[in-house]
């Protein structure tokens, strides 16, 4: 297979990798199921090593493609992303043209991840991510072409927390869904929910979600099955009733249309918005408590000195694993532990360092995160996010801007929060030495923190 212009992750198989998958192997007789143990537990692997690199927490105990007694079962290969769900880590071999979908994983699942294990150079890559599929489908090949690139995988686990935060809410609409789904596991619902969003538009969603919350409540007439998926009869309900259930998929489908949008883009460039900023692109803060930072004699914080000194605190920049550490328990932060760059080169060994600063916004706290990671080429790849500081404020406050300004002051990058993001976020890359500035603005209140690569 070869994928062009698209980002991938390589893993090498280590001896302790191996030493596993062949431990495992070895406990079944037939040939074919052991081989397909083997391979299987290769590419969780692979996907809990990539996991890693980004901070994505998960639970290798509560998978069960490492249990011997689901191994038997099934043909499963998840593995399970702490507080959202199980994702499926698909192997596939440098020759073949198909992703198989085991019917074992058609349902309870997030998502699919491809890895291509490549035996003869020890190496494990992941190449690609497909969302969660409809079980009705039946759909056991997919085409390797037809996964999407791999930083897909963060845009829909940002889409299923951000899903899993309203779930939690006190929403009249949610607390109706909750009620007559009382024993589902939120992370099937929301998941299918994401793909109703995703694959009809917004005339259709309101009878593709009535069919599907139908499909989870109990009826008393009969029950068809498709494959191993229970499919409520549609005789059992009435017209009121199937009615009342579109409505409330509408309802609810609006809501995650709110929180999800169409525009999924976080870098909105706009030249024009800094023709009126002053040369030295600083707007301070009025309240004296959040002026921005003292800057080095310079004016520009080093960014070099800070992967010489990770662990340093200064101009109210400390590390993000202390930061982290009084945050116990705040599920904002969840995925903030060591942000890790998409674009950045994962062949590589490289330094990286993250680093911390509370805004003291007034009635909006926020927090903004800079992670500062070395390439191999010498170059920088630079990722920038903003938190609401609370665990009491689920959302940034709608409209905080986050930009990017350059060595002139003109505007390179720009993101803006709409009303219900967790975070957003930019990413650049650039050379030692070169300046830039970050800004958040909200309302008639803007920060400005200079810096050099």
């Amino acid at each position: 297979m070869t994928y062009t212009s698209r980002p991938m992750f390589a893993v090498p198989l280590t001896s302790k990798a191996l030493k596993l998958a062949k431990s495992f192997q070895e406990q079944y007789e037939s040939p074919a199921k052991a081989r397909q143990v083997y391979l299987n537990t290769l590419a969780v692997y692979a996907v809990d090593t990539y996991c890693q690199c980004l901070g994505i927490e998960t639970d290798l105990e509560a998978s069960d493609s490492l249990n011997p007694v689901m191994q038997t079962l099934m043909d499963v290969a998840d593995i399970e992303i702490t507080g959202i769900g199980k994702l499926e880590c698909r192997p596939v071999l440098p020759t073949d043209e198909n992703c198989y979908i085991p019917t074992d994983t058609w349902e309870n699942r997030i998502g699919y991840v491809a890895v291509e294990i490549d035996e003869s150079s020890r190496e494990a890559t992941l190449f690609g991510f497909y969302p969660t599929i409809n079980p009705l489908e039946m759909m056991e090949q997919v085409s390797c072409e037809s996964f999407q690139p791999l930083e897909a995988l963060i845009d829909h686990l940002d889409r299923i927390e951000s899903a899993l935060f309203f779930f939690q809410s006190d929403e009249p609409v949610v607390v109706k869904v909750r009620e007559r789904l009382t024993d589902e596991p939120l992370a099937e619902i929301i998941t299918q929910l994401e793909r109703i969003y995703r694959t009809y538009n917004k005339y259709e969603r309101r009878y593709a979600g009535g069919e599907f919350l139908a499909s989870y409540l109990p009826t008393t007439k009969g029950v068809a099955f498709r494959g191993s998926i229970p499919v409520a009869d549609r005789e059992e309900f009435d017209d009121s009733q199937q009615t009342e259930l579109q409505d409330l998929a509408e309802e609810l489908l609006e809501k995650l249309d709110e929180i999800w949008g169409d525009d999924n883009s976080d870098e909105l460039v706009d030249s024009e918005s800094s023709t009126n900023e002053s040369s030295s692109v600083i707007q301070q803060f009025e309240q004296p408590a959040i002026v921005p930072i003292s800057q080095s004699q310079s004016g520009l914080i080093n960014l070099s000195e800070w992967l010489q000194n990770p662990e340093g605190s200064q101009y109210h920049w400390q590390p993000l694993e202390l930061f982290l550490s009084n945050q116990e328990g705040n599920l904002i932060f969840r995925f903030a532990s060591a942000p890790r760059s998409r674009s950045a080169d994962a062949e590589t060994p490289t330094r990286s360092v993250s680093k911390v600063k509370e805004i003291p916004l007034p009635g909006h706290p926020l927090v903004l995160i800079i992670n500062c990671q070395l390439e191999s080429d010498g170059r920088r790849d630079i990722l920038v996010r903003l938190y609401p500081s609370t665990e009491e404020q689920t959302y940034l406050p709608e409209g905080a801007q986050l930009i990017i300004l350059d060595e002139s002051g003109e505007v390179f990058l720009e993101a803006q929060s709409r009303s219900a993001d967790n975070w957003i976020q930019l990413e650049f890359r650039g050379e030692a030495g070169e300046p830039f500035s970050i800004k958040v603005v909200f309302g008639d209140l803007s920060v400005t923190d200079n810096f050099a690569i």
